[in-house]
């Protein structure tokens, strides 16, 4: 009977789903990626995709900003309907938001 060799494990970062930055004349509005999640594929080994995002509104007449937690497919919505709206990418962010500027509360 043949040896079979068990099939490598590979980790790649899937670039599928950036976190953005959309920004029109009244807000700048940053997704953050918050939660990442490994899940197998046969193909190309282990993927890690991003299942949740902190969403930061900058609203730029009063310079205040507004936070909350939205899960992909709402983040991907959001920045598709603004973009159709008129607004533009202006970055894209890579990393999470700095636990300094943004902690929710935990009960």
């Amino acid at each position: 009977m043949p040896h079979s060799t068990p099939k490598s494990c590979i980790l790649k970062e899937s670039k599928k789903s950036h976190s953005m930055q959309v920004t029109n004349s009244a807000t700048i509005v940053d997704y953050f990626p918050e939660a990442f999640v490994a899940e197998a594929c046969d193909i190309k080994g282990v993927k890690v995709m991003v299942k949740r995002f902190i969403k930061r509104v900058y609203f730029r007449a009063t310079g205040q900003k507004s936070y909350s937690t939205v899960v992909a497919i709402e983040a991907k919505y959001d920045w598709q309907s603004r973009i159709a709206n008129g607004a533009e990418v202006t970055d894209f962010n890579l990393d999470k938001l700095p636990s300094s500027e943004y902690m929710p509360l935990v009960c």
